[in-house]
């Protein structure tokens, strides 16, 4: 609707409604009051598997936005400069888009222009994995076109719940985290491209140590093409979302719980960032320490309540929620002692070692961001399978872990 106020929406079929009665004809072009009323009928098809935008935009048109991005970004650069990666982008054009694609890709590219340059990136990153990891046709392919499509699931939810100025309670994480099925639903059903492609979109939220979602699988249920996907989308958005010292909060981003993401493509990625020239975060050690014990302190607030949920309860919804929990946090701590963060006896020492703090000052809100991921997917998997007094139960533990702790001024 917001893309027919500046192009022409048309008919790719005449629509008809669940009776079988025409409602437009082919060729018709629709204005948003147009689809307004449509939308309050019930259609014997799908609405986006009658329509087709004028002048839309091509796979020309978004292979040429991808290497036009690679020769701004040096980042982007680095990781798919190659000829190879370049050729891998420019052979994606054979892949023609569905009308009902077109649509969407036209949308985001019109009206959209963050989550466009997001999938431009991801693909980047994809082609620059594909080609040094050497995957072969059609693994490579199917890996550039699902990153181009990753989040198309976003055009089918309230943009008040993708608003990046605001924070989701854990309640309300749901309406976001069904993106990548949804993304796959319109995939299955207004393309056809193959199901490699579907699937990947499906699960490149997950991780490999069950901390992602929507489904919290592990390594063994998921497939190599979506682990790499899993890569590309963390890494693009930080490239887009820049700042001093990217090459580090990339690699931390990556390292800091080595559980969670495929260690080849993370290589490739470290391979990459290797000619990156970068800056150092210069927040002072002081600042660093103040945001250290907050996190430490939440932690074993966090551990302390999830078991003492196991020790009530050994079966059901919120034992297992709780030793879920348990799972993901043991990962995070193993991290946070490889570090030497853990140990506050070394804090002291540390504050001595500017490149130390600078190191934690990155790790910090990297945990902080994996605890709010854990009360999110806490709260979907105890509202899924449990009641209303599972949800009352493990309510402490997911606020929790939800909170904010406090920054440094």
């Amino acid at each position: 609707m917001e893309l027919a106020k500046t192009r022409q929406i048309v008919c790719a079929d005449d629509i008809h409604d669940e009776h079988g009665n025409k409602l437009l004809a082919r060729g018709y072009a629709v204005s948003p009051e147009l689809q307004e009323k449509l939308l309050r009928r019930k259609l014997k098809q799908p609405l986006e598997s009658s329509l087709t935008v004028s002048g839309g935009t091509t796979m020309e048109n978004i292979v040429a936005d991808a290497l036009a991005m690679i020769e701004e970004d040096a980042v982007l650069r680095a990781f798919a400069g190659s000829s190879l990666a370049r050729g891998l982008l420019r052979d994606m054009r054979q892949f023609p888009l569905t009308g009902p694609l077109k649509l969407l890709m036209t949308s985001a590219r019109d009206n959209r222009q963050a989550s466009y340059a997001h999938g431009l990136a991801a693909m980047i990153v994809s082609a620059g994995m594909a080609a040094s990891l050497e995957l072969g046709e059609p693994d490579a392919s199917n890996l550039i076109l699902a990153a181009m499509m990753h989040d198309v699931g976003e055009m089918y939810i309230n943009p008040e719940y993708l608003n990046s100025t605001q924070s989701l309670p854990p309640s309300a994480w749901k309406h976001v985290a069904s993106h990548p099925c949804v993304g796959y639903a319109f995939i299955r059903e207004f393309t056809t491209y193959p199901s490699a492609v579907a699937v990947c979109i499906l699960h490149h939220h997950e991780r490999l140590n069950g901390s992602g979602y929507p489904f919290r699988l592990r390594v063994e249920a998921l497939d190599r093409l979506s682990t790499l996907l899993a890569v590309a989308d963390v890494v693009s958005a930080l490239v887009l979302r820049g700042g001093k010292g990217l090459r580090r909060k990339i690699e931390v981003a990556l390292s800091i719980v080595p559980e969670e993401f495929d260690r080849g493509a993370v290589s490739s990625i470290n391979h990459a960032l290797r000619s990156i020239a970068d800056e150092s975060c210069n927040e002072s050690p002081c600042n660093c320490i103040i945001r250290i014990l907050p996190v430490l302190k939440q932690l074993g607030a966090v551990r302390k309540a999830a078991e003492a949920l196991l020790a009530a309860d050994r079966s059901g919804p919120v034992a297992t929620s709780a030793g879920y929990a348990l799972s993901i946090l043991e990962n995070i701590e193993k991290s946070l002692r490889a570090s030497g963060v853990s140990d506050l006896s070394q804090l002291d020492l540390m504050d001595q070692d500017t490149q130390v703090m600078s190191e934690i000052c990155l790790i910090i809100p990297e945990i902080s961001w994996r605890l709010r991921n854990l009360a999110r997917n806490l709260h979907m998997q105890v509202e899924t399978s449990g009641s209303v007094e599972d949800i009352a139960r493990t309510a402490e533990l997911i606020a929790l872990l939800d909170a904010r702790p406090p920054t440094a001024a």
